[in-house]
């Protein structure tokens, strides 16, 4: 099948929009200017039947003789010249005393009488009786001469509109469809290993939104393109590190480089980095169903002070071990529809990551902001410093410790409810701040 772009469609479509529009022009121009000259003839037969009236009134006609002498058609006022009316006078007894047509003319008047005339009578009084009448008519075939007199300058005119609507039609065409193929074709040099100059075409219209969509898109593929080769590359490094420590305490127990009482040494740090191992290994399975439709949350309508509590009992026994203090202020209860285990797991982690940190203290206010419930958790460690905007990022470890996934699970799961959250420095260490919706 032969493929017609879109221009071309659009072209021929608008020429037959102008050849239906024509030809209705012309039909009903047709038809409607027949019936106009038809009806303005009566109203002109009708006003010269008058005035013929009123002048054989004026002379005091009586009806019984030709008054051939005192028709001057001069005196007649026509109301036009569009058609050239013929007449005929009758008695009382409907016999013809006057006509100025010839008698051919008046025999076909009479056998074709309402088929090829227009005719309109008028009566002639005096006193208030009817002593005659006076017939007017023309043939119709004279009003078609002038109606196609009218029709071919109609058609004249149409013809060099449609002339100029064509070639309208073909500047808006290469109009319309130069930056569809302007953006086609840079759809089509569109690469992942080479970055685009962004396109701009600046139309003003749903193909500059579509070409604005397409950059928006290419963007964001960029930048999955990005983060996938950098996850890569963390994930590497971070499974690799525990993979050389198993490796090389088991070939040294292969090799009997590792004997004796190393043996249980080299054992331990094979079960610590295996165990480490495992818990990368399921923190990027919880991260990867969460950022997908698999993982499924049950909301619920909670306190967030409980869900607060929670969390901070799970990092009590840790804070003490480590000597840090947990500050908790809560104003009042403050409903939010979150799923209680999985944001429970998230400020666990916030709260894990600011232990790890934190000095002498850690403090967690909770407090409403407009339509948000805001959860800060702020230690006094040494802050986040110029990494405040990376922290979120899968493996990112500002200090090499930990596996980097545990605030972008954090992240993700926020993001998943609705909120947002940020991380920034204060005035005496690191802050993060959670913003969930509010359930009144």
């Amino acid at each position: 099948m032969k493929k017609f772009n879109i221009g071309t469609k659009l072209f021929l479509s608008y020429l037959v929009l102008i050849a239906v529009i024509l030809l209705i022009t012309t039909v009903s121009f047709r038809y409607l200017f027949q019936e106009y000259l038809i009806r303005e003839a009566g109203d002109q037969l009708q006003k010269e039947g008058l005035q013929i009236s009123e002048m054989l009134e004026d002379k005091r006609w009586n009806g019984e003789r030709s008054p051939q002498n005192w028709l001057d058609r001069r005196r007649i006022d026509l109301a036009g010249n569009l058609i050239s009316s013929q007449f005929i006078i009758y008695n009382r007894d409907d016999d013809v005393i006057y006509s100025n047509v010839e008698e051919e003319v008046q025999t076909e008047y009479q056998e074709n009488k309402g088929k090829s005339f227009v005719i309109e009578q008028v009566a002639i009084n005096r006193s208030g009786e009817q002593i005659g009448s006076v017939v007017l008519f023309t043939k119709v075939e004279s009003l078609v001469g002038f109606n196609q007199i009218i029709q071919q300058s109609q058609t004249i005119s149409l013809i060099a509109s449609a002339a100029v609507a064509v070639i309208l039609a073909a500047f808006m065409q290469r109009g319309l469809t130069r930056p569809i193929r302007l953006l086609a074709e840079h759809m089509r040099q569109f690469s992942m290993k080479k970055r685009q100059q962004p396109l701009t075409l600046q139309t003003n219209d749903e193909i500059n939104e579509l070409a604005e969509t397409f950059q928006g898109l290419t963007e964001q593929l960029y930048k999955y393109d990005l983060d996938q080769k950098e996850f890569l590359q963390n994930a590497s490094h971070e499974l690799k590190t525990p993979l050389m420590a198993i490796q090389g305490n088991a070939e040294g127990m292969l090799d009997e480089v590792i004997v004796g009482e190393d043996i249980d040494a080299s054992l331990e740090i094979i079960v610590k980095e295996t165990q480490r191992l495992k818990k990368i290994v399921q923190d990027l399975s919880y991260l990867t169903r969460l950022e997908t439709v698999e993982e499924a949350f049950e909301y619920e309508q909670i306190d967030v002070n409980k869900v607060i509590h929670d969390a901070l009992t799970s990092v009590r026994a840790l804070a003490d071990k480590r000597d840090i203090t947990i500050i908790d202020t809560y104003e009042k209860s403050f409903f939010v529809t979150v799923d209680a285990d999985k944001m429970t797991q998230a400020l666990i982690n916030l709260l894990g990551n600011a232990l790890r940190f934190a000095t002498t203290m850690i403090e967690v206010h909770v407090y409403q902001q407009k339509e948000f419930v805001t959860i800060e958790v702020q230690d006094d460690g040494a802050g986040f410093g110029d990494v405040a905007d990376r922290v979120f990022d899968r493996f990112f470890t500002g200090d090499q410790k930990g596996s980097g996934i545990g605030l972008s699970i954090t992240k993700t799961i926020v993001e998943k409810h609705g909120g947002n959250i940020l991380a920034c420095d204060s005035d005496v260490g690191a802050k993060v701040v959670i913003s969930l919706p509010y359930s009144n």
